[in-house]
Parts: C-alpha cells; structure tokens; sequence
C-alpha cells in the first residue's frame, strides 16, 4: 500500500490542481549544479493540456494500458509521452501521469525523480551531456567541457540564447572505450560521419570532432524535431507506441517428441504460456505439409496416418509473431 500514500503537496491528485508552492523537496540548493536552473518556472495545467489530451496522445496512452495488467506498469513510458510532448516533465505533466496510471502523485514524482532520463527543467533543443566520469576524466573529458563552454558561450547548466544548446556533466554513460564522450539528447556522440552522429570504436571527442557535431546540430534547427525510438531502433516505435509484430519471433515449441503408438505417431512438445497456436507440420519428400492445428492448451497430438521414421516438427504462434521451427525430430 505505500506507493498509493497521498501527497498533501499536489492534493488533489488531479492535474488541473495547482501547487500552493514549491515544496522543500523540488528546490534546488545554489551550491548544487545539476545542469539546470535553480529556480523553475512551472506551467499550470492549462498551459499544457492541449498537448497532453490530444486525440492522437489518447490513443496512445489507450494502446499502452492494454500491455499492462496494473495501469501502474506503465508510469515510465507515460511520463516519457509527456517529456516527448513537452520537452521536459513539469509537477503538472507528473500529476497527469499519475492520473493516467492510477498511483499517487507522489509515488509518480518518485519515479520521475529517480530516473535521470527525465529532465524537470527546460533545456535546450540539444542537450549536451558530457560524461565526467574517471575514464573520460583521464581521457581530457575537461578539456572537452571547457572547450564546448568557450564554443558555445556559455557554462554548464546554462543554456544558449537561442535555446539551442545546453550543457551539463554526467557520470558514466558506459561508452568509456569512446572517452571522452557525449550524449547529444538521446544519442551517443564523438563524431559525425556522412551526416549522421556515430560512436566509432575507440574514437573519442576532440576538438575538431566537438565543431562538427556542434556545426550538425546548427544545421538540424529548420528540421522538425526526431521522435527518439526508444530501443535504439529496433522496434520503429516511439515511447508509449505499442511493439511493432515483427519485434521478436515466438518462443518456439521445445522438447519435441515423435512415438509411434496404436493410433499412429504421437506428438508431444512443451511451450511457453503466451503461444497462442500450434501448427504440427509432417514432411513429405522436400515440402513439409500442415498435418493438425491442436490448441495451445494440448499437450499432444495424434497423426493416424504418421509411421515410423515420418518427420515431424511444430511451429509455434503468439499473436502476430511466429517462431521459428522446432527441432525436427523422427517418429519412432
């Protein structure tokens, strides 16, 4: 029950109530840089809302429901909808992610506040996150931070007047092979290649590699924003889209056996709980022919005409995906 306690600083839990203030909680002390303003300017609700209720936000908000069994599963990708939509994730957007998944304001503040993917003050089209950390440290990772300050005229958590840049430090992003290095948004960075922003291997930043990828994030600014895929393109989607059908096959049917018996070959397989039907194939010369569909929930199936040394294999079906063959295996 504790992540349903209540929060008397965002009560009622309804997006459209405003905060008496900003509580103890969100104030940034001025001898902490976190790469962000000290004092933030927080929309209300209705600054917000039109972006949040769209027609197209709402279906994607449905089809994301419908993949978790506890609306709660879902906070982290429906506050990702809402920094996708905003840019950033204000105390409003948080109440309207907690409304939407059903759990406490404070609970959603929480787990906005623990993952530092989330930004909770505006930044610049292009968020500079320079890693500080001791591989990139001792590879000249300050260096690279003093040299992006005097290129781009301002200092870390500050953001450039146009609103383009802004810069900040990080610990570790895990790419200490490439140190130093960045993150341009959501994109590793330490070079760019035919247009693009690449992480070669073993390639770190330096000057002449920090002016190119300044110099391509100036020529994206009359290009409308990336939609950041959320897994790196596998799946083609957005946070909050529901997977594409081709995302991953199936787990197939394992443990395949064939016996003959009085009544022909029996079949037995074992399967995982989300296949949703089963397809027992039978070779015949070089083509291998459907031979019985048995539910998902058998866990055997009879070929009256199958004899010894027939073979057999089950293809294995959840949803839209399918699995690869199982093993092939000879009745005998």
């Amino acid at each position: 029950m504790i992540e349903f306690i209540s929060n008397t600083n965002f009560a009622p839990s309804n997006p459209k109530a405003e905060s008496t203030g900003t509580p103890p909680h969100l104030q940034v002390p001025s001898s902490l840089n976190l790469g962000h303003k000290k004092e933030i300017n927080q929309p209300a609700w209705a600054d917000i809302s039109a972006k949040l209720e769209s027609a197209e936000i709402k279906v994607r908000i449905e089809a994301l429901l419908k993949q978790y069994p506890v609306a709660q599963g879902a906070l982290l990708e429906v506050l990702w909808i809402a920094q996708n939509e905003l840019g950033w994730v204000p105390n409003a957007a948080v109440k309207w992610a907690a409304q939407v998944c059903g759990c406490s304001p404070a609970h959603a503040w929480g787990v906005a506040t623990f993952y530092t993917m989330y930004k909770h003050a505006p930044t610049g089209r292009f968020l500079l996150q320079f890693c500080q950390n001791i591989c990139c440290h001792i590879a000249g990772a300050e260096n690279i931070i003093s040299l992006a300050e005097k290129k781009l005229g301002i200092k870390v958590g500050e953001t450039t007047p146009d609103g383009l840049f802004t810069i900040v430090r990080v610990e570790c992003l895990g790419a200490c092979g490439n140190g130093p290095v960045m993150l341009v948004n959501d994109d590793f960075a330490s070079d760019v290649i035919d247009g693009n922003l690449v992480t070669p291997a073993n390639v770190g930043l330096n000057e002449e590699r920090l002016d190119k990828i300044i110099a391509y994030c100036k020529e994206q600014t009359n290009k409308p924003a990336k939609k950041r895929d959320p897994l790196g393109g596998t799946t083609g989607a957005v946070h909050g889209d529901p997977q594409v059908a081709d995302f991953a096959p199936a787990p197939p049917a394992l443990a395949v056996k064939a016996a003959v018996g009085e009544n022909g070959v029996v079949i037995t397989w074992k399967i995982a709980p989300e296949v949703s039907a089963l397809s027992v194939e039978k070779k015949n010369g070089k083509k291998w022919e459907v031979v019985g569909n048995p539910s998902p929930k058998d866990k055997e199936f009879a070929d009256a005409g199958g004899v010894a040394g027939v073979q057999y294999r089950i293809i294995a079906t959840s949803g839209a995906r399918v699995a690869k063959p199982s093993a092939i295996v000879a009745a005998k």
